[in-house]
C-alpha cells in the first residue's frame, strides 16, 4: 500500500483521528481525508456502493488539503490538488489498479456551499472564474513606482493574470531584472463605512526572498488625512522576511509616532504575528473596519482589534484616519528592501476568491 499527500504540505492530524474508519487493504481506493484549518475529516468509504461519505463539512472553499491512501502502484484522476479550495458537494474519481478501473465518488453529506454567505450585502465579489480573465472594470495593474514594494512592480499581465479560476500573481526575474504582479482597486473600487473584508489566498514556491500582502490603502480623494501614515494603511496581512508567520498590521500617525514599533505596546495592540496559519494551502485573511474599531482575523481567528479612541485632540493625534473611504491591494515582491534570489523564483500567491460585505 502507497500513502501519499495531494496538500503542498504534510496534513495536521491535531484534534481527529489519526487512523480514520478502518478499510479492508486491497481494495483500489483505502482511505480519503479531507484538511479544514486544523481538522482531519475521514470519509466512510463504501466498498460495494463505491462512494466516500465526509460530515461536517459544510463549505467546500475551505478544504485546505486531501489525504488519500491506495492500493501499491494505483494512480488517482483527477488529482484532487484540484479541488483543494473549491471542494464541490460531489465528485468523482477514478482509480487505476493493475490495469483495472473503479471510480468512486466523493460525498460531503453536510455540504452548503463554496463558503459560508454573507451576512450582509455584498459590496463586491470577484472569484476569477470569468473567461474574460481580469475584470478590469474593477482591477488596475500596479504599475512600477518608487516605493520598496512597487519597484520591480512589472504593471502588466505576464504578472497577474487569471487561469482555473484563480488569480496568480507571480515573482519572477528575467535577464537579471525582478518582475513582479500586483492588482489594486484605487479610483475603480472603493469602501467606506462599516464592511467586511475577505481574501483566500495561498503561496506556491514560497521562499525567504519574497513576499506577499493583502492591503488597502485610502483613496485619495477620500483620506482624512494626507500622506502616508498619517492617511492610514491597513495590512490584512503581510509575509516576508520570516516565512514561519504571517503579519497583519495597522499605520497611521499616531501609530508610528507615539507607539512606535520597538514598543510593548505597539507589539500587544497593533500589530499581529500567526504562527497557526496553514503554510502553502489557502487561508483566509479578513478585517472588519468599523466607525468604532478594525479586528484582522486569519481563519476567523482575531488578532488585532484597534479601537476609535475619538480622541478631543483628534486633529493633532490623527488617531482615525481610517473613516475615509480605502481601496484594495493585492500584491507580491521582495520580502522587505532586500534583493529577490534567483533561488526564489518563479514564485506566486494564487487568490481563490475577493469578498467585501457591508457590517
Amino acid at each position: 500500500m502507497i500513502t501519499f499527500f495531494t496538500a503542498a504540505v504534510a496534513l495536521v492530524m491535531s484534534g481527529c483521528s489519526v487512523e480514520g474508519p478502518d478499510t479492508a487493504v486491497g481494495y483500489p481506493l483505502e482511505r480519503f481525508a479531507l484538511q479544514v484549518g486544523n481538522n482531519i475529516y475521514h470519509g466512510t468509504v463504501d466498498q460495494q456502493e463505491k462512494t466516500v461519505t465526509i460530515g461536517q463539512i459544510q463549505y467546500g472553499g475551505q478544504v485546505s488539503g486531501v489525504k488519500v491512501s491506495v492500493a501499491s502502484g494505483a494512480t488517482v484522476t483527477p488529482d484532487p490538488q484540484t479541488f483543494v479550495g473549491d471542494w464541490p458537494e460531489r465528485q468523482e474519481f477514478t482509480v487505476v489498479s493493475d490495469g483495472r478501473e473503479t471510480v468512486y465518488t466523493v460525498i460531503l453529506t453536510a455540504y452548503k456551499g463554496k463558503f459560508p454567505g454573507a451576512e450582509g450585502k455584498i459590496l463586491f465579489y470577484d472569484d476569477f472564474d470569468s473567461p474574460e480573465g481580469l475584470d478590469m472594470d474593477s482591477w488596475d495593474y500596479v504599475p512600477k513606482g518608487t516605493a520598496a514594494w512597487q519597484v520591480s512592480m512589472s504593471g502588466s499581465p505576464d504578472q497577474s493574470y487569471v487561469e482555473d479560476g484563480r488569480l496568480v500573481l507571480v515573482i519572477d526575474r528575467k535577464d537579471g531584472t525582478s518582475l513582479t504582479g500586483g492588482i489594486k482597486t484605487q479610483s475603480k473600487v472603493w469602501f467606506q463605512g462599516n464592511f467586511k473584508v475577505e481574501v483566500c489566498a495561498r503561496f506556491v514556491n514560497d521562499g525567504p526572498t519574497v513576499g506577499q500582502a493583502v492591503w488597502m490603502m485610502p483613496e485619495p480623494a477620500y483620506q482624512v488625512y494626507p500622506g502616508w501614515p498619517d492617511g492610514g494603511e491597513i495590512d490584512i496581512m503581510e509575509h516576508s522576511y520570516e516565512h514561519d508567520y504571517v503579519q497583519h498590521t495597522l499605520h497611521s500617525h499616531y501609530i508610528d509616532t507615539y507607539t512606535g514599533h520597538n514598543t510593548d505596546h505597539y507589539d500587544r495592540e497593533y500589530s499581529g504575528w500567526d504562527t497557526g496559519y496553514n503554510e502553502g494551502q489557502y487561508n483566509v485573511y479578513s478585517a472588519d473596519i468599523t466607525e468604532s474599531e478594525i479586528v484582522i482575523y486569519c481563519n476567523d481567528v482575531e488578532r488585532i482589534r484597534y479601537p476609535n479612541l475619538r480622541l478631543d485632540n483628534e486633529p493633532e493625534l490623527k488617531q482615525w484616519p481610517f473613516s475615509g473611504g480605502y481601496y484594495l491591494i493585492l500584491s507580491v515582491g521582495p520580502a522587505g528592501r532586500g534583493e529577490i534570489s534567483d533561488d526564489d523564483v518563479p514564485s506566486y500567491m494564487e487568490v481563490d476568491w475577493v469578498r467585501v460585505t457591508e457590517l
